[in-house]
């Protein structure tokens, strides 16, 4: 009788591992885990050493400020990728509400949007209809995104990734949107909120006046109201005001515009001149006595 082969059906192959997709949002990460996280600002340059240069030095973001410069799409959307690949998140304040200002630098991959001036709750609503995809709002679908270093994401996932991972900033600039800030923060797509402090003080008739109560009272309502709902917020415009920085990071602000290349250049090149000054007066005050 011949031998009886294995009859015992072969083990079905192991179906491969899902793949992870993430993005990298260090800023993010930084500020809803309650951490203070200071910005660097750029409106004098987008070349790509500057990323570099700020993840030496241990900087989480850039905030590419396209609202005062002259800075065009294509140049940033070039240090948009540098940022990237250097891993520091790209903050883009766009110069206007158009929703093509919007979609455009979230696809060059901005890890948040910054919309200066918002006035409304209608238009709050808006920004999140171009700012998200449904089905929180509207915004077109691009495959091979940056932020996903041009792989080719399942749109489900990237979608569901980008809604949650990117961030969409309104500024609060005016009294006005001050008394709104609870109806702001309460639209779901809302990330959090940006004080433009400058606009504001003059808008109220106080321009730089960062001491009295009519300036102070309306950022702690701001950062109440951000802290009530677990939504970070910024402040901007007051960089050198460390002690109210402190004073509002207490009260649960988590970031703020502290530094911008123009005035570190311009206070590096003071310092500079400074020295020499000094040791200018010192040779010539020795050359007299040597020949005195």
């Amino acid at each position: 009788m011949g031998s009886v082969g294995n009859t015992t059906a072969p083990a079905a192959a192991a179906a491969p591992p899902a793949k992870t997709w993430a993005i990298s949002n260090p800023f993010r990460d930084a500020i809803v885990a309650g951490e203070v996280c200071p910005v660097f600002t750029t409106r004098m340059t987008t070349s790509a050493e500057l990323p570099m240069v700020l993840k030496m030095a241990g900087a989480k973001a850039l905030f590419i400020d396209m609202e005062h410069s002259a800075f065009d799409m294509h140049a940033v959307a070039q240090q948009i990728l540098a940022c990237n690949y250097a891993g520091v998140s790209a903050i883009v304040r766009i110069p206007s509400k158009s929703h093509w200002h919007i979609s455009r630098m979230l696809d060059s991959g901005a890890a948040a949007i910054v919309v200066p001036h918002v006035e409304t709750v209608e238009e709050v609503r808006q920004l999140v209809k171009d700012a998200k995809y449904a089905p929180i709002g509207a915004r077109g679908c691009s495959n091979m995104q940056p932020l996903f270093n041009f792989g080719l994401v399942p749109t489900k996932v990237q979608n569901e990734i980008l809604n949650r991972e990117t961030m969409l900033i309104p500024m609060i600039e005016t009294p006005g949107a001050v008394d709104l800030v609870d109806e702001f923060l309460a639209v779901e797509g809302v990330d959090g909120i940006l004080i433009g402090s400058n606009d504001l003080c003059s808008d109220m008739g106080i321009p730089g006046q960062y001491d009295t109560a009519q300036y102070q009272d309306a950022i702690t309502k701001i950062v109440l109201a951000g802290k009530k709902v677990g939504k970070p917020i910024g402040i901007g415009g007051i960089g050198g005001r460390l002690d109210l920085l402190e004073k509002w990071f207490n009260m649960g602000a988590t970031w703020s515009l502290s530094g911008g290349d123009l005035a570190s250049l311009q206070a590096a090149i003071k310092k500079i001149g400074e020295n020499y000054s000094a040791i200018n007066e010192r040779v010539q005050k020795a050359k007299a006595a040597a020949s005195s």
